[in-house]
């Protein structure tokens, strides 16, 4: 699932906990989840938004932990006459986070027609709990360093993907994303393909699926008519999943850090896995207005129950980190 590939991407306990201080214990707030610039853009533009991570952690179910500027993310949407592209990296730094913890994910949807190809990629992580992320950094100390990367083919009717483990020479950051990819071109240990047919209407991805979302209600909040819009189903390795807004707000102003939007909606969402109704749900802000109309502002998700992943946008940072690839 979606949120499994880019949840266990954000994994940062660790660097949480050997770092926090007593005066960085702060209460839940919202949950979350993955940002996309939206349909608004016209064909021919390409957009690149920079975010920073902030993360909190839950040891023991007692209070939560806080710590800001651990990590990135790169949101990109390229529109061209006849292909849309979605694309979102996301992880720690090791150059930030306390002990150096390296989780992280990457995500990209292109879209001809009713034909798309997806790519997926993430660091081999599973946590549940502090326990295992604790035991999973131990045993990446001792040389360990696996990636999966799973590619799909969706021709409109039919769905077929694989996810190839890969095993690299060194325990490469976010910042090293094409040289995994260029990997996974390499070979690579194969699981089971997955083929289903897509019943009609299926998007082809998560992230062009919110983007759709989005687009459809900043539409009608520009016409005065907000409503959460209509779910939609996506497929993600041969299951289906439906996306939903389940409730939306509009708001006059929103500060995120030092920055002011005005006209701004903000809006929670939940997955849903339609075969076994697990649902992951996550919060996102964005303007309905201007150069940055319906590119999220802040993205909050919780992908554990013992963690917690907030975005925040910040342009001015580092907006080089993914690099190109064709």
């Amino acid at each position: 699932m979606i949120s499994r590939t880019l949840g266990c991407a954000v994994i940062l306990v660790v660097a949480l906990l050997s770092g926090a201080t007593g005066s960085e214990v702060s209460a839940l707030t919202p949950a979350p989840d993955l940002p996309v610039a939206a349909n608004a853009a016209a064909p021919g533009t390409s957009e690149r938004h920079h975010y920073t991570m902030s993360a909190r952690v839950r040891p023991l179910l007692l209070f939560w932990i806080s710590r800001s500027n651990v990590g990135d993310a790169i949101v990109t949407r390229t529109a061209a006459p006849l292909e849309t592209r979605y694309s979102l990296l996301i992880g720690s730094d090791p150059d930030r986070a306390p002990r150096r913890i390296n989780r992280w994910g990457y995500i990209q949807e292109t879209i001809r027609g009713d034909a798309a190809a997806v790519v997926g990629l993430m660091t081999e992580s599973d946590e549940e709990s502090v326990e295992e992320a604790e035991n999973h950094i131990r045993a990446e100390g001792s040389g360990m360093h696996t990636f999966k990367v799973i590619h799909a083919a969706i021709d409109g009717q039919r769905s077929r993907s694989v996810v190839t483990a890969i095993g690299a020479p060194a325990d490469y950051s976010f910042r090293q994303v094409q040289a995994v990819l260029a990997l996974a071109e390499d070979g690579g240990t194969e699981g089971r393909s997955r083929e289903v047919r897509l019943p009609p209407g299926t998007r082809p991805g998560f992230l062009s699926a919110l983007a759709e979302i989005v687009h459809a209600q900043a539409t009608g909040a520009r016409a005065g008519a907000l409503r959460a819009g209509s779910p939609l189903t996506y497929v993600y390795h041969g299951k289906f999943y439906e996306l939903r807004a389940t409730s939306v707000q509009f708001k006059p102003a929103l500060d995120v850090d030092s920055s002011r939007y005005a006209r701004v909606v903000s809006a929670q969402f939940a997955t849903k896995n339609l075969a076994d109704g697990e649902q992951t749900r996550f919060s996102l802000s964005y303007a309905i207005d201007g150069r940055l109309a319906e590119v999220p502002l802040t993205v909050s998700y919780q992908p554990r129950w013992w963690m917690q992943v907030d975005l925040a946008l910040s342009d001015d940072g580092d907006s080089s980190l993914m690099g190109t690839r064709d």
